[in-house]
């Protein structure tokens, strides 16, 4: 229509033009042919020429249309019905998101056949099929979703995981986000759903083989990252047992960045405890103690039995020089002297601990240091006074 119009004001602006040439002198124009002679104006056979070209594109253009007109009907139906499958979608979309599942199921399906890409609508439904809890309907969608042409294998397998873990089918998410790992490997949402999902399931295993792909995405803050790594490697120590090559080479494996965290080193040092290599730990340890202080592995430290009991009390002492009074280290130097069956000192550290921070822990040794001197009255009153302490925060309010 817009060309016809712009047409329409060519010529008429053409007509103007040549009326306003022609203004006073029309011109003559003369035609013979084999004794045929045509007089007219110049103006009038201009005229004429031009509304005969009117008339001969107005006729080609009717003649076209007759003939592509099934074609053209066809393209405007088509047209019309994708405009309606789009406002369904839409509206279905829209009660999606309202939290009206039965009716967003309903209309998101209703045109389906007529979208462009059915797979989309699908997906959509499946959600909604979910959220009504038919998850026989979501599967039936989503397989629907696979089998259209164009279809995105990523977009239905990432859908379908996050339904299933939301309908907490913990094993069927699992193969579908591992599946998503081999499409892309670094897909940094499909990492994210896999740490979660292994943190929920307890699945250390698969857990260190994506935690590295998992720091590289940045899908982790660093706490949450340590957190789980030393989760998973202390597992895998566990599964290692007591044999101590099994250790070791398991402790190779581990991240050399977690390996300096103190819980990866205090769960290596239980590990190596639980073998019999209370010596290996204790040396483990020391390193670890002799450049920053931390004090589960000092406590961890004075449960070792070591076979040099003399110079594992002098590491200690030697702490308390370089770290100070730490209550810790009183209670551990107060055990070992315990062990080393020197009275005195024993009691001294352990007093010491109590005055800087009162542990049940410390009270009980002090217990039975005064069972050990044959001082009863005095270890009833430390045992007493630690049960106290044990108890006091499971007491309910007064």
């Amino acid at each position: 229509m817009r060309k016809l119009s712009l047409i329409f004001f060519i010529f008429l602006l053409a007509g103007v033009s040549l009326a306003l040439l022609f203004h006073g002198d029309n011109g003559y124009l003369l035609l013979s042919y084999r004794g045929w002679r045509l007089e007219t104006s110049l103006f009038f056979a201009v005229f004429f020429l031009l509304a005969l070209f009117w008339a001969l594109v107005t006729f080609w253009r009717l003649l076209v249309a007759g003939v592509l007109f099934p074609r053209t009907l066809a393209g405007w139906r088509d047209k019309r019905r994708k405009k309606r499958a789009r406002r369904s979608l839409d509206t279905g979309l829209n009660r999606l998101h309202e939290g009206r599942w039965q009716q967003a199921e309903t209309e998101l399906l209703r045109l389906v056949g007529e979208h462009e890409s059915p797979h989309i609508v699908y997906l959509a439904a499946a959600r909604a099929a979910q959220r009504l809890g038919a998850v026989d309907r979501r599967n039936r969608y989503l397989d629907k979703a696979a089998a259209q042409r164009g279809a995105s294998e990523m977009a239905v397998l990432l859908t379908q995981a996050e339904l299933q873990m939301e309908a907490g089918q913990d094993a069927e998410a699992l193969a579908s986000l591992l599946r998503l790992r081999e499409i892309d490997a670094e897909h940094s949402h499909v990492l994210r759903l896999l740490v979660d999902l292994c943190e929920r399931t307890r699945d250390w295993p698969h857990m260190r083989d994506i935690l590295p792909a998992a720091a590289r995405a940045g899908v982790l803050d660093t706490g949450r990252w340590v957190r789980l790594s030393t989760l998973a490697w202390s597992h895998a120590l566990a599964e290692a047992g007591t044999d101590e090559e099994s250790l070791e080479a398991t402790w190779r494996r581990v991240p050399k960045r977690m390996r300096r965290e103190a819980d990866m080193v205090k769960a290596y040092a239980e590990a190596l405890q639980r073998a019999g290599a209370d010596d290996k730990a204790a040396k483990k340890i020391e390193k670890t103690l002799g450049s920053r202080w931390e004090p589960a592995l000092a406590l961890l430290y004075g449960d070792l039995s070591t076979d040099d009991r003399t110079a594992q009390l002098a590491a200690v002492e030697g702490w308390l020089k370089q770290y100070g009074d730490e209550p810790e280290l009183m209670l551990v130097a107060g055990r070992l002297c315990l062990r080393n069956r020197l009275w005195g000192r024993a009691r001294s550290y352990f007093e010491s601990s109590l005055k800087g921070q009162s542990r049940p822990e410390a009270l009980l040794e002090l217990g039975r240091l005064f069972e050990d001197i044959e001082e009863n009255s005095d270890a009833s009153a430390a045992y007493r006074q630690g049960l106290e302490q044990a108890l006091a925060p499971t007491r309910p309010p007064a």
